[in-house]
C-alpha cells in the first residue's frame, strides 16, 4: 500500500494526482478543502506520487535562505493603468509581459466558473488580467504541472507564479527535467482558505443582495492601496444590469476571517515553506511592501498606488529582473524594514477554529462572526477612517498625536 503525506500535512498542491500516469489519484473534499485520495484498484505502487511529494522530499525542494543583514527591493510597474489594476505593485505583470513577448507562457490563478479558483496557462497579454489582482483562496493547480512540462519539451519559456507550497510542488514534480527556461515566482501568502467556505459566503450575498455574483475583488485601490485591505468588490448580473457590491466591516465576514487566520488550510498552520523552515522557492519572491517607509523614510509621491517587495533568490531571477527593469520603478530597501510582512511566518490557529468551523457548518457566515471573530468598535473606527483618509495618511495623523 502506497501512503500519501499525513492529511494535516498535505498542501493540496497536487503534485502526486498529476504525477500518477495510471490515473489512480482522485480528490475528494474534507472539511472545506481538497485532498488527493489513493484507489487501490487503480494503484501499481510505482511510487512516483511519494517521491514528487513536497512534504516527503523535503532534502530535495529546500529553498534558498536569506539573512537579516541582507537588503531588498521595492518596486512598481511604471505603467499606471498597470499598477492600478494589480493588487500591489503591479510587478508580476512587468515579469509576464516579458515571458509572453519573447513567446513564452504564463501560469497563475483565475477564477473560473462560479467563482471557483484554479489555475490555468495563458500565451497572450490580452489573457493577463485575469491572473492579475491577490486571491484570498485556494487556487486547485489542475493538470498545470504536465502542461509546464509540455512547454518546457518544446523549449518555451515558461512563467509559473503560485504559493510556496504550490511552487515547491512543482519543482519536485519536474525533478530532473530541463528547466533551464523555467521562472518560477512565489507569493507570500498569510494562509489560503477554503474555496467551499468561500463559496458559501458567496452564496449568502447573493441571496442577501439578488445579485448573481460572477467577479471579486478582495484587493480594491478604490480607496488606496492598504484601504483595499478593509474591502471587498463583488460585481454581477441583476435583472440584466450589471451590479456592484461592496462589501465592509460586518458584511466583510470572509475577510475578517481570513486576517484573523480562521479556517485556513490546517497545512498552513504548520506549513514547512515559508523562510522560517526550508527557505524561498521561487526564482523570485514577490510581495506587498506593507509598512514601508515606518522605519526609513520614502518619499514617493504616488504610494498609494501599491509598493511591491522583490525578494531575488536565484541568479536566473536576477536576470529576468534585469531585462524587466526598464517597466520597473525600483528601489533598494533593508531587510529589516521588509521582515515585518507577516507573510514571511507560518499561520498561527485561534484557539477556537474549529469551533467556529463547526459552528459554520449550521449557521451564517454574520452569525458565525459575530460569535468567534467581531469587530471591536475601535477596529471599525480605525477601519473608515483608512478608507476616508488612507492609511499613509493615518500614520502621519497618529505620529502628530504622538506629538
Amino acid at each position: 500500500m502506497i501512503d500519501l503525506c499525513p492529511r494535516e500535512d498535505c498542501t493540496g498542491c497536487m503534485a502526486c494526482r498529476q504525477k500518477c500516469s495510471f490515473g489512480a489519484i482522485h480528490t475528494e473534499v474534507v472539511d472545506g478543502f481538497e485532498y488527493p485520495v489513493i484507489d487501490t484498484g487503480k494503484c501499481t505502487e510505482c511510487g512516483n506520487c511519494v517521491r514528487v511529494c513536497p512534504v516527503l522530499s523535503q532534502s530535495q525542494t529546500a529553498g534558498v535562505t536569506h539573512h537579516p543583514g541582507e537588503s531588498c527591493i521595492a518596486a512598481w510597474n511604471k505603467d499606471a493603468a498597470v499598477r492600478k489594476q494589480s493588487s500591489s505593485g503591479g510587478v508580476f505583470s512587468a515579469f509576464a509581459h516579458k515571458v509572453i513577448s519573447d513567446g513564452g507562457v504564463v501560469f497563475g490563478a483565475t477564477f473560473g466558473d462560479e467563482l471557483y479558483l484554479h489555475h490555468e496557462c495563458i500565451d497572450s497579454l490580452s489573457g493577463l488580467g485575469n491572473l492579475r489582482r491577490s486571491k484570498y483562496v485556494q487556487s486547485n493547480t489542475l493538470n498545470t504541472f504536465n502542461e509546464a512540462k509540455r512547454h518546457l519539451a518544446d523549449g518555451r519559456k515558461v512563467l509559473y507564479c503560485g504559493t510556496p507550497c504550490q511552487i515547491a510542488g512543482l519543482r519536485s514534480f519536474l525533478g530532473k527535467t530541463e528547466a533551464s527556461s523555467l521562472y518560477c515566482l512565489d507569493v507570500l501568502c498569510q494562509g489560503v482558505p477554503s474555496p467551499y467556505l468561500f463559496k458559501q459566503y458567496i452564496g449568502e450575498a447573493e441571496s442577501d443582495t439578488g445579485i448573481k455574483v460572477d467577479d471579486c475583488n478582495f484587493r480594491t485601490k478604490k480607496y488606496g492601496w492598504r484601504g483595499g485591505l478593509s474591502l471587498l468588490l463583488l460585481s454581477g448580473q441583476k435583472n440584466g444590469k450589471r451590479r456592484a457590491l461592496t462589501r465592509i466591516l460586518d458584511k466583510n465576514a470572509f475577510y475578517n476571517a481570513f486576517i484573523k487566520e480562521y479556517f485556513m488550510r490546517p497545512s498552513c498552520y504548520r506549513c514547512m515553506f515559508k523562510n522560517d523552515h526550508l527557505g524561498y522557492y521561487g526564482d523570485i519572491t514577490l510581495a506587498d511592501f506593507w509598512r514601508i517607509g515606518s522605519k526609513v523614510p520614502l518619499k514617493v509621491s504616488n504610494y498609494e498606488m501599491g509598493i511591491s517587495a522583490i525578494i531575488v533568490n536565484t541568479d536566473k531571477g536576477r536576470n529576468l529582473l534585469e531585462e524587466c527593469s526598464p517597466q520597473l520603478e525600483m528601489i533598494e530597501r533593508t531587510w529589516d524594514e521588509f521582515s515585518t510582512n507577516d507573510g514571511l511566518r507560518r499561520s498561527h490557529k485561534p484557539a477556537g477554529n474549529d469551533e467556529a468551523f463547526e459552528y459554520l457548518q449550521h449557521h451564517s457566515w454574520e452569525e458565525t462572526q459575530k460569535k468567534f471573530f467581531p469587530l471591536s468598535r475601535r477596529k471599525k473606527a480605525v477601519t473608515l477612517l483608512k478608507l476616508l483618509i488612507g492609511e499613509r495618511n493615518l500614520f502621519r495623523l497618529k505620529r502628530l498625536l504622538r506629538r
